[in-house]
């Protein structure tokens, strides 16, 4: 994300009210890199961009932009969800839902302007705040290291260890909470792995359906999956 400025996902199925909201995004100095007809398309865009924000349609066939955002909310909690709904009787269970906004249709350009300048806020707020230390469990010892010192976290057996070629703990949370925690450091790498951004070397691939991901420290590669690819060789190119 550029200083201000958001990269956009738009998921309506009106193509009317998609140009209608891309418009205004632009008019407003953010960039529309995707547009989205139903949730099978957004979830297919988020294989190929990493949008800083989603304006999100409630009413779209299939599942429904509510359902939508409780599933991306559990799988990309760092990505910025704004709804865009006829109905404020929903506000309450889009919240629960993980939404972090919403803006009523007919969309005004003063209320989409509001939601999304919190947005930048929010990304901005995120990418410079966050624990730069992790409390592991290595056998009978507790310890705080540094992040930098961790390749990668993954789910092995109902715990998560984090490891790199010298450390290997277990740590006392779920995947999921340390993207809370840890989001703007780490990058999903498939569906049980984190890796930190910081100890990334590269991708190897060894065939059309085997890429893993390269360390620093020469960690064993890691598997990435096919869903995460896209996004780490994002990384990998522009460092976001």
């Amino acid at each position: 994300m550029k200083s201000g400025q958001l990269e956009l996902l738009i998921a309506d199925d009106e193509p009317v009210a998609r140009q209608r909201l891309s418009t205004l995004a632009r008019e407003l100095g953010h960039r529309v890199v995707a547009e989205a007809a139903h949730a099978g398309e957004v979830l297919t865009r988020l294989q190929d961009h990493s949008p800083d924000a989603l304006l999100l349609d409630i009413d779209m066939p299939g599942e429904s932009g509510l359902e939508l955002a409780g599933r991306l909310h559990t799988e990309n909690p760092a990505l910025t969800v704004i709804l865009v709904t006829a109905h404020d009787r929903f506000s309450l269970e889009a919240f629960e839902a993980g939404v972090r906004d919403y803006v009523l249709k007919p969309v005004r350009r003063e209320r989409l302007e509001q939601a999304l300048q919190r947005a930048v806020h929010q990304n901005q707020g995120a990418s410079n705040a966050f624990p730069r230390e992790v409390h592991i469990t290595v056998g009978r010892r507790e310890e705080r290291v540094p992040l930098e010192r961790v390749d990668i976290f993954i789910a092995e057996g109902g715990y998560v260890m984090a490891r790199s070629a010298r450390l290997a703990g277990f740590v006392d949370a779920r995947l999921r909470d340390l993207e809370d925690l840890y989001g703007p450091a780490l990058l999903r790498v498939h569906r049980g792995c984190l890796a930190v951004k910081a100890s990334i070397k590269g991708i190897e691939s060894l065939g059309p359906t085997d890429n893993r991901l390269l360390f620093h420290d020469d960690l064993d590669p890691m598997p990435i999956s096919r869903r995460q690819l896209p996004r780490v060789r994002e990384y990998l190119r522009n460092g976001t």
